[in-house]
C-alpha cells in the first residue's frame, strides 16, 4: 500500500465519538427550525442530519485505488449518505455540507496515528470540482467540505490541485476508461511550507482513478502525501448510477 495503514478499531471509536462531540451549535438549530428543516436519517424537524443519525452513518473502512492507494472512508455510498451527497453536489442543499464535514473528519480521525490524532503539519488538498463543474453548482463542493472537515480536525486547508485539461463525465466508463480520461490531467503547486505533510481528500470514491491522478500530481510538485481520506466510498460491486461520477 502507499499511504496510510489500517487504523485499529479504536480509532473509528474515537472517529464516531468525534462526530458527536461537534454538535449542532445553536443558533444553527433555532434556524433549522424556523425555515422547516427536516432531518435527512430520521425526518425530524430540526437539523439537516441530526447527530444520532449522523453517528449512524459513521461506517469507517478501508479501500484501494488501482495504483493500490490506501483510502480511508468516513461512510459508505449507499442510503441516506448517498442522498446526502448527491442533495449537497447536485440540489445545491450547502446545510448538509458540515454533517458530510464531519463524516470526512472521522476517516481523517480514523486514519490518523491512534495516539497522537492528525499532525499539526498535514494540510488538507481536495481534489477540484472542474471548471463547468464549479459553474453548474455555483461552488467547490470538495473544497467546501474540506473546509468543514479541517475545521472539526484541526487541519489547514489549500487549493492545490487544478484540472489542466478537460476531462469527460466518469459515469458509465469502464475502470481503465475512467484512468485514461483523467491521466495526467492534474497538475499542483509546490508545498506552500516546506515540511507539511499533504492529506488528499473527496467527497466519493468510486473506482479511485481521480485520487490516484490527485496523488501522482501532488507528489510531481514535491508534495509528501501521507494519507487520502474521503466521506463515502461506492461499493463497486453494484452497477453506477449516473449521479455516481466523481466530478
Amino acid at each position: 500500500m502507499r499511504a496510510g495503514s489500517t487504523a485499529p478499531g479504536a480509532a473509528a471509536s474515537a472517529a464516531a465519538e468525534g462526530v458527536h462531540g461537534a454538535g449542532v451549535h445553536t443558533i444553527s438549530a433555532l434556524l433549522d427550525l424556523a425555515v422547516g428543516r427536516r432531518c435527512l436519517g430520521c425526518g425530524d424537524v430540526g437539523p439537516s442530519w441530526c447527530d444520532e443519525c449522523l453517528r449512524g452513518a459513521v461506517d469507517v473502512h478501508h479501500r484501494a485505488t488501482p495504483c493500490s492507494t490506501s483510502v480511508v472512508a468516513g461512510s459508505r455510498y449507499r442510503g441516506t449518505v448517498r442522498a446526502g451527497i448527491i442533495g449537497y453536489k447536485e440540489h445545491g442543499q450547502l446545510a448538509l455540507a458540515t454533517p458530510l464535514g464531519r463524516l470526512l473528519a472521522a476517516a481523517l480521525m480514523a486514519g490518523a496515528d491512534a495516539d497522537t490524532g492528525p499532525c499539526a503539519r498535514e494540510v488538507l488538498i481536495p481534489i477540484p470540482s472542474t471548471r463547468s463543474a464549479t459553474r453548474t453548482r455555483g461552488q467547490d463542493h470538495a473544497y467546501r467540505l474540506a473546509r468543514r472537515a479541517g475545521a472539526v480536525a484541526g487541519l489547514a486547508v489549500t487549493a492545490a490541485l487544478r484540472w489542466s485539461r478537460p476531462v469527460s463525465d466518469q459515469s458509465g466508463l469502464s475502470v481503465l476508461d475512467r484512468r485514461a480520461n483523467v491521466a495526467g490531467a492534474m497538475v499542483a503547486r509546490p508545498p506552500a511550507v516546506e515540511g507539511s505533510r499533504a492529506v488528499l481528500v473527496d467527497d466519493v470514491m468510486t473506482t479511485g482513478s481521480t485520487l490516484d491522478e490527485g496523488w501522482r500530481a501532488l507528489t510531481l510538485a514535491g508534495h509528501r502525501v501521507v494519507r487520502v481520506c474521503v466521506v463515502a466510498a461506492v461499493d463497486t460491486q453494484r452497477a453506477l448510477a449516473p449521479s455516481d461520477r466523481l466530478r
